[in-house]
């Protein structure tokens, strides 16, 4: 059997995903362009083609059902942390789209110590509540520590909001469900400042409750 035909047969099961799979696309389109392959493609090839072949799709498919059912939702959470970090981000990006992972890459994902910290950071209770007023901490940054969903927002416009929001605060519009860092206070609140029209997002660890509101 040809090494291309064994490439189509690996791509067409699902337990190929994530870097197998961008892999092994790489290399068939070398292959269509009759291109040459190094030594060190032609042993990873190998590698990949077992970590891809009939009986670990069989394994697959009962691992399909226990992800659905256990971990999923999860996962989903994770993926979108992962996502922005380069060790994970192919798996993560096969999640994002309802591709069941490979099960031992993804549980080392899960077991991972930053993973823990994100997941408690979502399971955990908000702080604030949808309609409390709040107002920034010291040392809020509107480079590392905001983000606009205004678009085409123009850093002019930026710190104004991010001064206004300082000093005046703002009300609780949302409880963002994802969680980008694996940081105690992680949890991300969509506000909106006195006297803006543009949303904002900033942690949980970066503003606090305050008694009085700021009007001017």
């Amino acid at each position: 059997m040809s090494s291309r035909v064994k490439i189509e047969e690996a791509l067409s099961r699902s337990v190929c995903g994530g870097w197998d799979r961008e892999f092994l696309e790489s290399i068939l389109s070398q292959l269509s362009k009759n291109k040459k392959l190094s030594a060190k493609q032609g042993l990873t090839i190998g590698k990949v083609l077992a970590r891809n072949n009939a009986e670990a799709e069989k394994v697959h498919g009962s691992w399909s059902t226990v992800y659905e059912e256990k971990y999923a939702k999860d996962a989903q959470v994770l993926a979108k942390y992962h996502k922005q970090q380069p060790y994970y981000r192919s798996m993560a990006e096969d999640i994002l789209r309802n591709r069941v992972p490979e099960r031992n890459k993804f549980l080392r994902m899960y077991e991972n110590k930053y993973s823990k910290k994100v997941l408690s950071q979502h399971r955990a209770e908000p702080k604030y509540n949808v309609g409390d007023y709040v107002v920034a901490r010291a040392g809020l940054d509107s480079y590392k520590h905001v983000e606009f969903q205004g678009a085409q927002m123009t850093w002019v416009v930026q710190n104004r909001i991010t001064a206004n929001f300082k000093k005046r605060g703002g009300f609780v519009l949302e409880i963002c469900e994802d969680i980008r860092n694996a940081a105690k206070g992680a949890k991300r609140y969509k506000l909106l400042t006195i006297g803006e029209r543009e949303s904002i997002i900033i942690e949980e660890r970066h503003i606090k409750h305050s008694r009085k509101i700021q009007r001017k």
